[in-house]
């Protein structure tokens, strides 16, 4: 990227490279790009790269994410919650249950869910089971709606519904380690 484009990578480009390769199973390529990269991978980079070892039960390089993400937010539960799940995976359950135990016993608590859309310049939030915006019914009335109608299409046509989906499944992914 420096040589033919004179561009000096930024955090965010290494972010998506991590994503993608991820994404595609490249777990090991991953790390070697967040170990190479030319400043600290903060808390998307391990996070992305933590999830991807969740898709893959990685389950060493996923205790490598969660305590790089310990390192820089001990307080986020989520990395403890994503390796509690790769060992749930993994029939690992005694360590399954220590991070869970862990995470009740510091009293930390998930951040809930959420969503924003940008609409005519302005930005609206939404957090997982809140009614607080002012247009929630109208927004909840029009998402019932939607989802009658997929279901409606679905039923009647299950097989062009999933046809029309995009498909995106790596032809071999690669080993992590």
């Amino acid at each position: 990227m420096e040589k033919v484009f004179g561009l000096v990578p930024k955090i965010e480009h290494y972010g998506c490279m991590v994503d993608l390769l991820g994404r595609m199973g490249c777990l090991k390529e991953a790390y070697d790009l967040i170990m190479g990269m030319l400043m600290e991978a903060n808390e998307i980079i391990w996070g992305s790269f933590l999830s991807a070892c969740r898709v893959y039960n990685n389950v060493e390089l996923g205790e490598v994410a969660a305590r790089r993400l310990l390192e820089l937010d001990p307080r986020d539960p989520w990395g403890r919650v994503m390796l509690s799940n790769i060992y749930a995976e993994e029939a690992k359950y005694d360590r399954s249950m220590g991070l869970r135990k862990e995470i009740k016993e510091k009293g930390l608590k998930k951040s809930p869910g959420c969503s924003s859309i940008e609409i005519n310049g302005s930005v609206h939030g939404f957090l997982v089971e809140d009614n607080s915006h002012p247009c929630y019914n109208e927004i909840n009335s029009m998402l019932e709606k939607i989802e009658k109608l997929m279901k409606h299409i679905v039923v009647l046509n299950p097989i062009s519904f999933t046809m029309a989906l995009p498909t995106i499944t790596p032809s071999a992914p690669h080993s992590a380690t």
